[in-house]
């Protein structure tokens, strides 16, 4: 008979411990329990229904978090994960890294628990070197710990933790409401620990998706991808939230904080979804929704990212959708070139509801009607719309730029001349084609009024952009992704992520 190997004896040592640990663990559990029967016995009303129902959960998550930390510490104290760690993180690093020892650490754990841990630390080489005349951390930046990181614990929380904490408060109306539904659920945070964390998980990921846009971008087209031979649709639109800009100066007395401007500034959004040849949306792929703080040849960069990444270039068809906003469409055919798909794949569709709108607004710049004309205009105005006949519309238009009017009518004119090419309804809607822009304003309500635009609400630019992301994907059942590849992404040096964006490339 052979003899077990090295490595084989060291997993039945630590196969030992772990289950002796759990069965201690197990066993706490059970006396806690058993002690607590003869009172829960005992319940006979709906408030003490509820507190014996809470004080369980609460049982039941200590014992989860005790099973975690034994696990945690028997990867982390017995074999070899510590030092392969190192060795991958040294092998991936730019700069230089040192060893700074075995550094103590608190690790906050998903049922809310406190674990105190001794873990390997690296740190840049800050040595004084021939030449320099002095040291200094360079790129590398501060110290870490390769074994935590490799297990996707940053900012001292569990990678289950931070996702839940970043969650519930990204869709929540305020931090505070969210940490309120977090203590309901045994998860106790500080709120400036919470602000910490949620902002710090949203700037990394900020920072992780423009290197994966960079990427896509100037990366070589791949064959394949779930927009391939698709019909994709794209809705781009603006909304409106204020930002904070301190003002230099002393402090208020009674407030303690500086004082600020509040200008309003516009997000830009959009949404990427897929149709069937009768023009229904396609359950099995979850549309995207991602946006930026940033201007509009910004926003088009990271759209024409997202479609490279995904394969839109071969794409059967690409609709493009939105108002009658100039900034869209003089930047659609650089976007279809950046893609690399053919122009004439590409439609460009002015939402019919917004063009309604504007021909209201021209019936309005004649102060009075005869009775019924104003209805009787309208409908004949839309009814050349729908078709298509905007040189018709246009008549219609130069027969009331008259006087005063003119100028008004005028600038609605041009509108409809210049988007003459975007409003074929009749067409559009023969090839099953969307004539409207619902899908990305049902975005702008659910991504930003809903959380980020209210009376006494202001950003700070970078603290906007994170949001935007992290609502985004919240709002588009993506946000399991986002975390998932953003902890991924956060260590390449140990698990490739290269492959991978926070859109995984398979729906």
């Amino acid at each position: 008979m052979n003899e077990p190997s090295k490595s084989e004896k060291s997993d039945s040592r630590l196969t030992t411990l772990v289950q002796a640990a759990l069965e201690g663990a197990t066993q706490g559990l059970l006396a806690k329990v058993l002690e607590r029967v003869p009172d829960w016995r005992l319940v006979e009303s709906p408030s003490g229904f509820r507190a014996m129902e809470l004080e369980i959960a609460q049982l039941a998550r200590s014992s989860a978090d005790q099973v975690t930390e034994i696990l945690l510490r028997a990867k982390l104290e017995h074999g070899d994960f510590q030092r392969r760690c190192s060795v991958a993180a040294r092998a991936g690093a730019e700069a230089t890294l040192r060893s700074g020892g075995a550094r103590g650490i608190t690790v906050t754990l998903l049922g809310g628990a406190e674990v105190r841990l001794k873990v390997g630390y690296l740190r840049p080489d800050l040595r004084k070197k021939p030449g320099r005349k002095r040291a200094s951390r360079g790129k590398g930046g501060a110290g870490f710990f390769p074994s935590l990181d490799a297990l996707g614990i940053w900012s001292k929380v569990t990678p289950a933790l931070a996702g839940e904490v970043a969650r519930q408060v990204t869709d929540s109306d305020s931090i505070r409401t969210g940490l309120a539904a977090l203590d309901r659920r045994g998860i106790g945070l500080e709120y400036k620990t919470a602000l910490s964390l949620v902002n710090g998980f949203g700037k990394r990921a900020v920072e992780q998706r423009a290197e994966w846009l960079s990427d896509a971008l100037t990366r070589d087209l791949r064959a394949g991808g779930p927009l391939a031979g698709m019909r994709v649709v794209i809705g781009i639109d603006g909304g409106r939230l204020r930002e904070r800009v301190a003002l230099r100066g002393r402090r208020s007395a009674k407030t303690g904080h500086h004082r600020f401007e509040a200008p309003w500034r516009e997000p830009k959004l959009f949404t990427i979804y897929l149709i069937d040849e009768e023009g229904a949306v396609q359950d099995t792929f979850r549309p995207i929704y991602d946006g930026t703080m940033a201007d509009c040849d910004d926003l088009f960069a990271m759209l024409g990212g997202y479609l490279r990444g995904l394969g839109a270039h071969e794409a059967k068809e690409l609709a493009v959708v939105g108002d009658g906003a100039k900034w869209i469409w003089d930047r659609v055919d650089k976007l279809a070139d950046t893609v690399g798909i053919s122009r004439k794949k590409v439609r460009q569709i002015v939402d019919w509801f917004h063009a309604v709108e504007v021909l209201e607004e021209v019936a309005d710049a004649r102060a009075q009607w005869p009775e019924g004309e104003r209805t009787r205009w309208l409908k004949r105005a839309k009814d050349k719309l729908h078709a298509g006949q905007i040189d018709g519309l246009l008549t219609l238009f130069d027969e009331l730029a008259l006087g005063r009017r003119a100028k008004q009518v005028n600038k609605h004119r041009d509108y409809f001349d210049g988007n003459a090419a975007r409003m074929n309804y009749q067409a559009f809607l023969a090839k099953k084609l969307p004539n409207g822009s619902g899908a990305i304003e049902s975005v702008i309500r659910r991504v930003v009024n809903m959380r980020m635009k209210g009376n006494g609400t202001f950003w700070r630019i970078e603290n906007a952009e994170a949001m935007l992301l992290l609502r985004s994907y919240l709002k588009a059942g993506r946000f399991d992704d986002l975390v998932e590849w953003s902890i991924t992404a956060a260590a390449p040096w140990w698990i490739s992520a290269s492959s991978h964006g926070p859109v995984l490339e398979a729906p």
